[in-house]
């Protein structure tokens, strides 16, 4: 009788220790993807551009092309694809960049009145307070430093494009040869057999969620462009693009769009009414989009609790900033695909569950 405190505190201890242990690694796993996010991030960003493009891949090798020609072949016509969309919205986007100043303006002269009560009573309740910097001085050079961060493109970042497409190429030629080595390495029959059955399920389930979802954000840009198009909203083909780019971002990325298109309606129009319209046609595409026609055509099993989709997306935006932001959802569901035929974490796929307990 005596021995049973002793054990409870043991197994008490023991518990305590592990989740310190799990904690820590968390913690070391984040500050290491922190760190050797330039040798990380490239490495990731080229699998899964290389899961999105191995179809193509696969259905040019059908026509008896080689895999090294199938591969450069595809991986030009992307290159291509995104070489003829940024020079096609290159000189819109600056002249937007631009005008930001013209929105500051704006902006102050349509809180002008509230400003000028709020200073009228601060006065009559700290009658020797200072005045503050005025209003259109503040928003001036607050939007000034964001012209900057978005000019900003450094040779860096060109120099980690190119070995995002390189290591899409290997990945696309040499990445069933790795397989086959690792399938020879094992000895038992049916482990080989378990081994090619997981690996082309999880590449079949996360190669058809990307190709899903890219369709679906491209519609949404399509059908925003038109729209706006037809609205004769100044550079239609500019606000479908972001729509399509940020849609990538649930939650966030369109929280994005919907404030930059308020601020185009600052910038163009003069009644509220036509300042919210093109917020507004936009949250309801966006409405349509992530409530029935995403859950339709994706089905429940790839539903995940908005909560910890934000999170998780503010967590890799602090390790990776926006690329981070972007590739956060499609990384979660690969995880989420691949622990689920692995059977790793249950616990976790249940947490991120979305059904409801009635």
């Amino acid at each position: 009788m005596t021995d049973m405190p002793s054990e409870q505190n043991r197994l008490r201890y023991y518990v305590s220790t592990n989740n310190a242990v799990k904690l820590l690694v968390l913690l070391a796993l984040a500050y290491t993807f922190y760190f050797c996010r330039s040798l990380i991030l490239p490495l990731l960003l080229a699998g899964l551009v290389a899961l999105f493009a191995s179809p193509a891949v696969r259905v040019l090798g059908k026509a008896k092309l080689p895999k090294p020609l199938a591969a450069a072949l595809v991986i030009v016509m992307l290159i291509l694809l995104a070489g003829f969309t940024v020079s096609l919205l290159y000189e819109p986007a600056v002249q937007w960049l631009q005008r930001l100043p013209l929105l500051g303006s704006k902006l102050a002269e349509h809180v002008d009145g509230m400003t000028t009560s709020i200073t009228a009573l601060r006065d009559s309740v700290l009658p020797g307070h200072s005045p503050n910097q005025p209003l259109t001085d503040v928003i001036g050079s607050g939007l000034m430093p964001v012209l900057s961060v978005l000019a900003e493109f450094t040779v860096m970042t060109l120099f980690q494009l190119a070995v995002v497409v390189m290591l899409t190429y290997f990945f696309l030629v040499f990445g069933d040869t790795l397989l086959r080595n690792m399938v020879r390495a094992l000895s038992s029959l049916n482990a080989k057999k378990n081994l090619l059955s997981i690996f082309h399920t999880i590449r079949d389930d996360i190669a058809r969620y990307v190709l899903v979802v890219s369709t679906i954000n491209v519609l949404l840009g399509v059908t925003t462009a038109l729209i706006f198009y037809l609205l004769d909203v100044p550079d239609p083909l500019l606000w479908g693009s972001l729509a399509t780019i940020l849609n990538f971002a649930p939650y966030i990325g369109p929280a994005i769009l919907t404030m930059l298109l308020t601020g185009v309606g600052f910038i163009e129009y003069q009644q509220l009414s036509q300042i919210l319209l093109l917020p507004g046609v936009f949250l309801l595409l966006n409405v349509i989009e992530s409530q029935l026609i995403t859950p339709l055509v994706l089905g429940k099993r790839f539903n995940m609790n908005p909560l910890l989709v934000v999170i998780w997306m503010f967590i890799w935006g602090w390790i990776w900033g926006a690329v981070g932001v972007l590739i956060a959802i499609p990384l979660l569901v690969c995880l989420k695909i691949i622990a689920g035929h692995l059977d790793i974490a249950p616990n976790w796929l249940i947490l991120l569950d979305d059904k409801t307990v009635s």
